[in-house]
């Protein structure tokens, strides 16, 4: 027979008991594990991390809502925890933007993350510039706020300044019969937002002209040009004002634009291409397909970059795109050669051809680690260097970003570098880097008329586009610019 003292010491072992049991499986829970009553056992469970722009988001899993108490933050990251290891259905969605969607594989203890998720709005028509009825391409000053606006109207190539913030534009420059190079050239700022440079063709030849925006005085560069010697590629020199570097012929020249009359400084011969990086100036050389490194602003011995040569056809035109002395890559103009040199240490360099044909630019992240490159139908990336954020590739690796049977163009990366922007006849589109499961891809802008160039002003969250009719429209992109995700 229980007496009151069994029965006490019976209550007691028993809450004793349900303690530990519940102590034991907050432990377990606080740690992933979580019971799965069809195996009868415990597994370890996995998360998800999502960072977002916009930040205000509702995020279904396998079609069941988060509640907003399920959610943490890691990282400045939405995390959802608890989830069983597999394969999990996520979307990301806001009012007034498109969905966001993509399978997820979730492993025990691990967190998978999607950090660069970027809802676009489904409704946003472009806003016209006003005034501006006959732009062809736009130029960005220095200045964020400014632009060059180059047009052809009443038969008269023109270009005028724009200020976006007061959208006041003035005249600055025209010429009659002449329009824009077709080639790759294009107008060039001074870095003190003073002076453009501004190419044409007129009579099937071509001319350079300096104009000070202040007092609309022009220059004629051919006038710097030894016995008026045809010229090329004028870049303004970042060290010092005024004053230009460019080719005559395969020589590279110095020239200071307020005294046209003083004879240029001769920088190098058998050049055959050029870039500005920084204070450094970066050529290939047409003795020997060696890239050199020289200061712009002494008079040093140039550094030679490259060991393998490059097998350079003389009378063919090459590009050079120049990230530092570790990173840059080569285009031959013709056929799109592309090659890409990837200095990862003293012992490992990479010199090697991306492409046999067809490239037709190429761009840096502002990092370092990537490399967008394009034809007129395919979007690729290389990786110079090992990317831990996931998903994670590797270095001297190439991802294919898109495919397309229709024509490209205006490809360029958005500010988080893990989007790309590019065109399709009327519209514009954002395609991202992350293959796993699939890519998304959406419309941000389309238009009446074909788009002739894509603009991007990340600094204002603003990209610009000129029409075939001459507009100029801009969309707010991205649509919050200050979240702490970093967008």
């Amino acid at each position: 027979m229980l007496t009151m003292r069994h029965i006490q010491r019976l209550v007691f072992w028993t809450f004793v008991g349900v303690f530990f049991i519940s102590a034991f499986a907050v432990v377990f829970y606080t740690f992933g594990y979580r019971f799965n009553f069809e195996r009868g056992i415990f597994i370890y469970t996995g998360s998800i991390s999502i960072k977002s722009n916009p930040q205000t988001v509702t995020i279904r899993i396998d079609d069941k809502p988060v509640p907003e108490q399920s959610l943490g933050i890691l990282n400045n990251a939405i995390l959802i925890s608890g989830l069983k290891p597999g394969e999990h259905f996520v979307k990301v969605s806001a009012d007034g933007y498109l969905p966001w969607s993509k399978k997820a594989i979730v492993q025990s203890g691990l967190s998978t993350d999607f950090w660069n998720v970027l809802l676009v709005k489904n409704d946003s028509p472009p806003q016209k510039i006003p005034e501006i009825n006959s732009a062809l391409k736009i130029f960005p000053a220095p200045d964020q706020n400014l632009f060059a606006v180059a047009g052809i109207k009443n038969d008269e190539f023109i270009v005028d300044t724009l200020n976006t913030d007061t959208l006041i534009n003035d005249q600055v420059f025209s010429f009659s019969q002449a329009s824009l190079p077709s080639d790759e050239e294009n107008i060039e700022w001074s870095p003190d937002n003073r002076k453009l440079i501004i190419p044409l063709e007129h009579n099937e030849a071509r001319a350079y002209f300096v104009v000070n925006i202040n007092d609309k005085n022009i220059a004629t560069l051919q006038t710097l040009t030894p016995n008026k010697r045809s010229l090329f590629n004028p870049r303004w020199d970042p060290t010092a004002r005024n004053f230009i570097f460019y080719l005559s012929g395969n020589t590279l020249y110095r020239a200071d634009t307020e005294t046209l009359e003083a004879t240029p400084l001769f920088i190098k011969e058998n050049i055959l291409a050029y870039d500005i990086s920084g204070n450094n100036i970066y050529y290939l050389s047409r003795d020997n397909g060696i890239i050199y490194r020289i200061s712009a602003n002494t008079d040093i011995q140039p550094v030679q970059i490259t060991t393998t040569p490059i097998d350079v056809n003389p009378e063919s035109d090459y590009s050079l795109v120049v990230y530092d002395d570790n990173r840059l890559a080569v285009r031959e103009r013709q056929n799109g050669k592309f090659w890409i040199y990837n200095k990862l240490s003293a012992d490992e360099v990479i010199f090697k051809t991306l492409l046999e044909n067809g490239a037709r630019g190429a761009q840096f992240s502002d990092d370092g680690k990537k490399l967008l490159f394009f034809t007129d139908n395919e979007i690729a990336v290389y990786f110079t260097n090992d990317w831990k954020t996931q998903p994670v590739r590797e270095k001297d690796t190439t991802l294919q970003a898109a495919r397309f049977s229709n024509s490209i163009k205006n490809v360029q990366w958005t500010k988080d570098y893990e989007h790309i922007i590019f065109t399709t006849g009327e519209n514009a589109k954002i395609i991202e880097l992350d293959n796993r499961d699939r890519r998304n891809i959406e419309s941000i802008a389309s238009f009446s008329s074909p788009i002739f160039q894509v603009l991007s002003r990340f600094e204002n969250n603003r990209v610009y586009f000129t029409l075939e009719t001459g507009e100029l429209d801009f969309i707010e992109f991205p649509t919050q610019p200050n979240n702490l995700f970093g967008f």
